[in-house]
């Protein structure tokens, strides 16, 4: 972990700043101490978190796989101009991030340094890798995020949980919030193999960050993949449907379609 990323982390015992203390580990002012993984990440989970499903290294593989043969490029350009628009001080914070592909194309647009938070320690190890300005965590989007107040320039949220009084907290007051939300129709040719998309994902968008957050822009893409049989398995086992698929089922190559909505928030004042 880059020290200069420290003072933006935050101890999930008592939320003060970390920072690097003696024998080279990572701690706060209150005496609580974390280790530093190998490959450079930190756990920062709250004592009493609920038991929750984190990304597998089969989910993990497939998705750095599927996302590194550029079928989601159109997403990753559309987080990258959104964050290069913005002109205040502050980190990229990406929560759930799995393994930070997000995030590098991000970092690849603004001279900033970025954090990426996600559950699975599996994907956070990969993550802390993505990219020499980025440093990787492994937390809990769902309860409070191990990040100190109005840290945050940007906070992305690719196809991830949402948690409106944390990104609230994390950003700075001029700050900005990029969600990626797919659309009806979304993968719609392999309905049968993934998860189906919600026709109300909209409303609950919009119920989930108000009225912390009013929307700057919405911005919907389509496209159309040329995907091969290599790649419609990815697609299928980098998500959630990955549970419910026999692995070993074989798919044939096939035109899918991507259908999403970028959208940027603002925080209430």
């Amino acid at each position: 972990m880059r020290d200069d990323l420290l003072p933006v982390l935050a101890c999930p015992v008592c939320a003060e700043p970390l920072g690097r203390v003696v024998g080279g580990q990572v701690g706060c002012a209150n005496g609580h101490r974390f280790d530093e993984a190998k490959q450079g990440h930190l756990t920062l989970l709250p004592a009493k978190r609920r038991a929750l499903t984190a990304d597998t290294p089969e989910m993990v593989d497939a998705r750095l796989r599927f996302l590194g043969r550029g079928h989601y490029a159109p997403v990753e350009r559309a987080v990258a101009r959104a964050v290069a628009s913005l002109d205040v001080p502050g980190v990229v914070l990406d929560v759930g991030s799995g393994p930070g592909t997000y995030l590098a194309h991000a970092l690849e647009a603004v001279p900033r340094l970025g954090v990426a938070l996600d559950l699975s320690a599996v994907a956070i190890r990969r993550a802390a890798r993505i990219h020499e300005r980025a440093g990787a965590v492994v937390g809990d989007v769902t309860e409070r995020l191990p990040v100190v107040d109005g840290a945050a320039a940007v906070v992305l949220d690719v196809f991830a949980p949402r948690n409106q009084r944390e990104y609230a907290r994390v950003l700075h007051p001029e700050g900005l919030l990029v969600v990626v939300t797919p659309r009806t129709g979304h993968l719609a040719e392999l309905a049968e193999a993934t998860i189906t998309v919600d026709p109300e994902k909209e409303r609950r968008l919009h119920e989930s960050l108000a009225p912390a957050f009013e929307q700057r822009s919405a911005e919907d893409r389509t496209w159309t993949m040329e995907l091969s049989a290599e790649d419609v398995h990815d697609v299928v086992h980098m998500g959630p449907s990955h549970h419910h698929v026999d692995p070993e089922q074989v798919f044939a190559p096939t035109s899918v379609t991507a259908a999403v909505t970028v959208s940027t928030w603002s925080p209430t004042r």
